[in-house]
């Protein structure tokens, strides 16, 4: 008769690996604001990294909703 198979615990790795996920992408996005706020405003390349923010955080808040 076969052992009953010991389930690993998914939920506590997913919860870690979620949180790396995320703090990974809050990182990213701060670094992109930092360089957005060293910009002048009004320029080509502001609207570009603001641009950039807009879907760094976008996607960060997709990321919390979906999970």
């Amino acid at each position: 008769m076969r052992k009953p198979v010991r389930k690993k615990s998914i939920k506590k790795t997913q919860k870690n690996n979620f949180e790396e996920r995320f703090s990974m992408m809050v990182k990213e996005y701060q670094e992109a604001k930092e360089t957005l706020e060293s910009m002048e405003e009004g320029s080509k390349e502001y609207m570009v990294q603001n641009k950039l923010c807009d879907k760094l955080f976008s996607n960060a808040e997709r990321y919390i909703n979906k999970n």
